[in-house]
Order: C-alpha cells, then sequence, then structure tokens
C-alpha cells in the first residue's frame, strides 16, 4: 500500500480593494495625533446659504424687493463609527504576519461598512422618499434636485444599478467616480446593497476623516469554552467620521411590476 501525497499548500495572495465607491468620491482627510473626533463633526455648510434672488430695475417700484442676508444652512453633527477586523493566530505564523492578515480584512471591508453605516444616516435624514417608476425617473428627480442647489453633487446608489445607468447612457463609466451626463458623480458602494436597495439619494459634497489603523494582539483569556480559553487573535480597527454638506433627496423606484 502506498502513502498518497500531502497536498501542496498555497496561500492566495492579498486582493486590492474595490473602488467606484464612498471613498473615490470624497474628500479624505488623513488624521493623526488623538483621536479629539469620537464625539463626532460638526459641519458648518459654505454653499447652502439662501440668501438670494433677483431685483427689479425700476426706479420708481413702490414695493422694492428686500435684499436680506438670508440663512445660513444649518450646521449637522456626524458620528463617527469605529471599523475593526480581527485574525484569529496559527501556530505556523508569527504575530505581524496575523496582524497583516487583520489588516488586510479591514482594509478590504471597511469602505463597504462605512458606506452601510452612512446609508442609514442618508436615508433617516432624506425623510420619506419621493416613489418613482424606473431608473430614468429616479436619476432625473434627483439631478433636478442638485440643479436646485446651483453644484454638481453626487448620486449613492446600490451597484445593482450600475449596469441599468450604463445601458441608459447615464452614466460615462470612466475613472474612479463616474459622472452623469451633465456632471453629478455616481457613488456605487459595495456597501449600499442592503442598505439602500431600490433607492437613490442626492447629496452635495462629501467628507471623510480617518485616524491611522490601530492593531494589537488580543488574548482572550478565560472562556466559558474550554476549546476557547487563552485565545489569541489580531485586531486591526480605525476611527472612520463620514459628512455631507447642505440637503439631501431620495426617491425609490417601485419594484411594482
Amino acid at each position: 500500500m502506498t502513502n498518497p501525497l500531502p497536498p501542496v499548500v498555497f496561500e492566495a495572495p492579498p486582493v486590492t480593494p474595490a473602488g467606484y465607491g464612498l471613498l473615490a468620491a470624497a474628500t479624505v482627510t488623513e488624521m493623526s495625533g488623538p483621536a479629539r473626533q469620537l464625539g463626532g463633526v460638526e459641519v458648518y455648510p459654505y454653499n447652502c446659504d439662501d440668501g438670494y434672488g433677483t431685483y427689479s430695475t425700476e426706479l420708481c417700484d413702490d414695493d422694492p424687493a428686500v435684499k436680506a442676508a438670508g440663512e445660513r444652512g444649518a450646521p449637522l453633527t456626524f458620528d463617527p463609527v469605529v471599523v475593526y477586523a480581527a485574525s484569529e493566530c496559527r501556530t505556523d505564523q508569527t504575530e505581524a504576519e496575523v496582524l497583516a492578515r487583520a489588516a488586510h480584512t479591514r482594509s478590504l471591508h471597511e469602505p463597504l461598512l462605512v458606506e452601510s453605516a452612512f446609508a442609514a444616516r442618508l436615508l433617516a435624514d432624506a425623510g420619506t422618499p419621493t416613489t418613482v417608476p424606473d431608473l430614468a425617473s429616479a436619476i432625473g428627480t434627483l439631478e433636478e434636485f442638485l440643479g436646485e442647489q446651483g453644484y454638481n453633487g453626487y448620486i449613492h446608489a446600490a451597484r445593482r444599478w450600475a449596469a441599468r445607468a450604463a445601458d441608459l447612457k447615464a452614466t460615462n463609466g470612466t475613472g474612479a467616480v463616474p459622472r452623469t451626463n451633465i456632471g453629478n458623480g455616481w457613488v456605487f458602494g459595495g456597501g449600499y446593497a442592503s442598505a439602500l436597495g431600490n433607492t437613490l439619494v442626492a447629496t452635495g459634497p462629501l467628507f471623510v476623516w480617518r485616524y491611522p489603523a490601530f492593531e494589537q494582539v488580543v488574548t482572550t483569556g478565560s472562556h466559558p469554552q474550554a476549546a476557547l480559553n487563552n485565545t489569541v487573535y489580531g485586531l486591526s480597527e480605525r476611527i472612520v467620521t463620514v459628512a455631507y454638506e447642505c440637503d439631501l433627496m431620495a426617491v425609490t423606484i417601485d419594484a411594482t411590476p
């Protein structure tokens, strides 16, 4: 009887995180020093004051318009999230290798987790979405809204809508941030799938603040299951805050046949 040869071990290489999401569209600020944003970030908007209008050139107008200063956009506070990944230790790997694995897992899933949390905030702020019959109507409604704001903004959508948008020729499909025909950015977030579903949200400028990742080896100590006593794993975590400026609008595509 011959002994079978053992299989050759192959360690799959790490892959690069996917793009086209929130981090590609936002202005990202890399933070350093103490984590002073644990209490959140309060955004004072610059681009949504309402002190504007038109004025008649009639010199003898008995009731001229008042050129009032109007109101500044209301500040908004955004809370941070702590994104983490943990990788169990292995007897044939060093602590550095285990920490590298945890850091890679976090880098893969951090954009998705951040997008999912941000989508929940967008839906809460937008209120009841407007129902539209199809994607073309959704794009038109949101672009009309953004046009009324005076700036190009972003349309947040689950990736399921990317192919349909291309069919409609409503995206140029190039670059880290695809654009609509009139210049608004698409944010096809991988983390928007269940969070947004058939809902699309239009926002103004986007901002992300993130601190350096913190990594450590953790020992759990006593555990109710004897097999898990003194379990050791690598932990990688990072504080991330996401914000938008000014107003937003949400539409839901009616999925009823």
